[in-house]
This record gives C-alpha cells, sequence and structure tokens, in this order.
C-alpha cells in the first residue's frame, strides 16, 4: 500500500524524484538548467510553496520544502515534473517516461540538527558522489549560490501551449524568446533559522560547506579517486545508464533523534489509520447515493479536519 502523501501537514519535507532507468536524463547544460528553474519560478507562481534548498543531479534531484497540505504539495509537484519531463524529452529527442515513480516525500523533524543534516545532504551532493572536486563547481540548478551568497536564481518558462497555436497562425516567424518568461525563484531560510540574522545563517551555511569541502579533500587523500570533473560532467551522455547501488528502504520520517523518530512515526501511523478510515465510510457513503467510488484525498483531509 502506498503512504500518504503529505501526512504532516504544515512541516517541512525532503523531496526526491528519480529519473527512469538511472539514466542521465537532466544531466546539467545551461539549457537544461534554464528549463527546471523556470518550471520552478512558474510552480511557485501557482503554488503556496516555501523552497529552502534544492539540488539536481543528472539521474535524480532533491527539494527541502515547507507546505500547508498535501494537496498543494501534490499540485506543485505534478506541475514540476510533469513540465521538466515534457521539456526535457523535447531537448534530448525522445518519448516516454522520465521520471521513475512517483515524488517521495518525508517529514523532516523540526529540530535543528534534523533540518541542518538534510541541508549538509543536499549541499554535499555534487562532491559526496565525487562528480566535482568543489562544491560550487557542480554544474547543475542548485541553491547553493542563494544560500551561500544570496544571488538571485533566475531560469526561463516557454509556453509551449502559446508557442504551439503561434505557429499555427499564417505569417508567423519564429524569433528566439518568443512566449518566454524569466522567473526569479523565491527561495527561504529553514524554518529553524527563521528567527536568526540573515548574516548569521548564511555565515552558518558557509562554515557547512567549508566542512564539506574538507571531508571531500580528505576522502580523495584516503581512496586516491579523483573526481570526474565539469568538463567530462558536461559531456556525459544522457542516455547513459548509472549502476545503482544498493539502496535499503527509503525512512518514514528524518530526524536524528531516535525519541523524535519513534514520536513521528506514532503520529504518521496514527493519521493514516484515521485517513483511511475516513476514506472508507465516505467511499461507502457515495456508494449509497450512487455516486460513484471515486475520492480525492483533499476531500478526506478536509472530512477529517471538520
Amino acid at each position: 500500500m502506498r503512504p500518504l502523501r503529505c501526512p504532516l501537514p504544515g512541516g517541512l519535507y525532503e523531496i526526491c524524484t528519480r529519473v527512469t532507468g538511472n539514466a542521465l536524463l537532466i544531466r546539467p547544460s545551461s539549457e537544461v538548467n534554464d528549463l527546471i528553474l523556470g518550471v520552478i519560478g512558474r510552480a511557485q507562481e501557482q503554488n503556496d510553496v516555501e523552497l529552502h534548498a534544492f539540488v539536481f543531479l543528472s539521474n535524480h534531484y532533491h527539494f527541502l520544502v515547507s507546505v500547508p497540505s498535501g494537496a498543494v504539495l501534490s499540485s506543485f509537484m505534478q506541475f514540476v515534473n510533469g513540465n521538466i519531463a515534457r521539456k526535457l524529452n523535447i531537448i534530448n529527442e525522445r518519448d516516454g517516461a522520465v521520471w521513475e515513480r512517483r515524488f517521495r516525500s518525508i517529514p523532516v523533524s523540526a529540530d535543528e540538527s534534523s533540518q541542518v543534516w538534510r541541508l549538509r545532504y543536499l549541499l554535499a551532493h555534487g562532491t559526496k558522489e565525487n562528480l566535482v572536486g568543489r562544491i560550487e563547481d557542480w554544474p547543475g540548478a542548485s541553491s547553493l549560490p542563494w544560500l551561500r551568497d544570496g544571488k538571485a536564481i533566475r531560469g526561463k518558462w516557454q509556453s509551449l501551449t502559446e508557442l504551439y497555436h503561434a505557429r499555427r497562425r499564417k505569417g508567423y516567424v519564429e524569433k528566439p524568446g518568443d512566449f518566454v518568461t524569466v522567473y526569479e525563484l523565491k527561495l527561504t531560510v529553514l524554518p529553524c533559522w527563521k528567527a536568526m540574522p540573515e548574516a548569521a545563517w548564511r555565515s552558518l551555511v558557509r562554515n557547512i560547506i567549508a566542512e564539506l569541502q574538507a571531508e571531500a579533500n580528505e576522502r580523495c587523500e584516503v581512496t586516491g579517486v579523483r573526481p570526474l570533473g565539469v568538463a567530462a560532467v558536461l559531456a556525459t551522455d544522457p542516455f547513459y545508464r548509472v549502476l545503482r547501488s544498493k539502496h535499503g528502504r527509503a525512512p518514514s520520517v528524518l530526524a536524528l533523534d531516535r525519541q523524535v523518530r519513534k514520536s513521528m512515526r506514532l503520529r504518521l501511523v496514527e493519521l493514516e489509520q484515521r485517513w483511511r478510515a475516513a476514506a472508507a465510510e465516505a467511499t461507502a457513503l457515495l456508494a449509497q447515493h450512487g455516486l460513484g467510488s471515486a475520492l480525492t484525498p483533499p476531500m478526506v483531509w478536509a472530512g477529517l479536519q471538520v
């Protein structure tokens, strides 16, 4: 049985989506980065989502987001994954699914140590996977420039629908930039740092980056394995499939403290039981009135909140 989407509304979540077959379809390039950032900017305009950090590798990506409800999270992710997939297929001249499965969302504990732990995880991706020697060298879409220095992150959204209709008009001459909107991403500080002055938490971010860099340098010295390098990353065939290492089952919650993890899991179990009971009751009620059995998660959550 699939886990519920956003079972703890209003909290911080780590989102992960992987490319089908572990191919490198989101290999960085200026074109790919622009479309990814443009889609995220457009999605933010339509959904009330706080984006705290993100990183796109060639075969998967991560978000740290805060959302008010499961419905908002689903709408945001549907827009992001659907539009990135369509536009990537155009760039890569292919058809078919881009994402391996539905996105995975895992609640993160509210304590500072857990939230910083997950931020460190995202920031370390380029060096952790031994793709680049320095954290700032990763050429893919990432929140690093804003987190470290407050630099604006922008992307380009092109309306394929408007472009399609324009091409059907007699006399239309297509020009670069037609139906393109530039979006600046709206990023917010981690919830645990909201009361902290901006200069203070940016200093913490820079310290984290320095620590991660030192760890990466030490790892290279010990193993003797050199990073792949930026040029090699950019030159990789997007249809190449990486041999995936074995991973255990994804955790249901993310918290460093054992007791906090236990408490969060118990709350998840309780909410899931209530949700499924409410869904079964509402479905039976609909069937009694001949209205069919179609029921959406927002309808069930609304019933639980009454």
